[in-house]
């Protein structure tokens, strides 16, 4: 499928996608909306998606790849005296964003994330090679056939349904492939997609239409990930399992398929050795999982208060935003700062007169790191709580 096509496609799958989001964990935002407000609000004069757009400033759908919510809202701040500078050179007003609108925009810049670029069929013909699956797979009439034919792949523009094939039937394959002496096939970067631009480009399918899948519901992948036991081992204390919001962060949905299917030989053992069923998937599982993964990454994890409290002071936002008598606002008597989304609005929004009066006075505009905004929200979190208990 052309990008051109992806594209004109995306509203449909945002929409769809931001339905499912309002089970756990909740964003509460719509990516539809959020995709009308990069125009409206006129961001696309500076920034492109995809590389459809201006191109003063970063590619959006670059920008925000393996960040969470907050991060984002970091990036958003350090960035903010650029842009004010190149819109008042421009003749721009500052657009502000409502508590909805900002949760819609953030929604929208994620949800750019979880639908991969298409793959390119020359890598993946080196791919196909080089993991050997020509051994055991056939695609238009050539190859071998203890694994069965590839072509009925080829009606598919996503290699989801491949990644979920190949890990129904992974432990049989890895089992044949120790059994001939052969190294366990493993898949890195975009591979997975790759291979399946490459299937496309060779197979000969019953049809030629092509069929789009179900679109992912990461409600139902959350359901997914407890009926299938992936609670069971991948939660905190768990005894080394991989830590799944981590790993699905900073992937794309082809990434995080060829993933799964690397973990899944040491899984099978594991779960075979304690007499647990691996687990199969049909349908959709496979896609709602990984978008359910997927969504996981961009909640975040929870900040540490103290090195928040030390940042807060060093950083020199205590000089405006602590105490009684704050010059500007304390911060802990703030509603936002329970609420990342308002937290983010409220900062955007007021960026201008902050910009200029801390140019006024010769302070330097605070930059934040990743995982900087996480500590710095955990800190005003608690110090608005101890603030509300020490009220009568």
């Amino acid at each position: 499928m052309s990008l051109l096509s992806r594209l004109h496609l995306l509203p449909a799958l945002l929409l769809c996608a931001s339905l499912a989001a309002a089970a756990e964990p909740s964003l509460t935002g719509d990516p539809l909306r959020g995709r009308d407000l990069l125009s409206e609000k006129r961001c696309t004069q500076c920034h492109s998606v995809w590389s459809h757009g201006g191109g003063l400033g970063p590619d959006i759908s670059t920008a925000v790849a393996g960040k969470s919510l907050l991060d984002l809202v970091g990036d958003f701040w350090n960035h903010t005296p650029r842009m004010i500078d190149a819109m008042i050179g421009r003749g721009y007003l500052w657009p502000t964003l409502n508590r909805r609108e900002m949760g819609d925009l953030l929604s929208y810049l994620y949800y750019l994330r979880l639908f991969d670029e298409p793959g390119d069929a020359t890598r993946g013909e080196i791919a196909y090679s080089h993991l050997r699956c020509v051994t055991c797979h056939s695609l238009a009439g050539q190859g071998g056939a203890l694994g069965g034919p590839l072509d009925r792949f080829s009606e598919y523009p996503s290699a989801l349904e491949l990644g979920q094939a190949m890990w129904n039937a992974g432990p049989k394959m890895q089992r044949a492939q120790i059994g001939r002496l052969k190294a366990i096939s493993v898949f890195s970067g975009g591979e997975m997609s790759d291979i399946q631009a490459y299937i496309r480009s060779r197979g000969k399918p019953a049809d030629r239409r092509v069929r789009l899948l179900p679109l992912p519901d990461p409600a139902r992948g959350a359901a997914v990930f407890r009926a299938k036991r992936c609670n069971a081992c991948h939660r905190p204390g768990s005894g080394g399992a991989p830590d799944l919001r981590a790993a699905a962060l900073n992937h794309t949905v082809a990434e995080i398929s060829g993933t799964l299917w690397n973990h899944s030989y040491t899984m099978s053992e594991w779960m075979r050795a304690r007499a647990i069923p691996f687990p199969s998937f049909s349908g959709t599982e496979m896609a709602d999982l990984i978008a359910y993964l997927y969504f996981m990454g961009f909640v975040g994890e929870e900040g540490d208060a103290n090195r928040g409290a030390l940042m807060f002071r060093e950083r020199g936002c205590a000089r405006c935003h602590e105490g009684p008598k704050a010059p500007v606002s304390n911060l802990a008597e703030s509603d936002a700062v329970k609420d990342p989304i308002a937290m983010s609005s409220a900062m955007w929004n007021h960026a201008p007169e902050m910009h200029k009066l801390m140019a006024a006075e010769a302070v330097a505009w605070p930059q934040f790191d990743p995982g900087d905004m996480e500590d710095l929200v955990a800190h005003l979190r608690r110090a608005a709580s101890a603030q509300q208990h020490r009220q009568p």
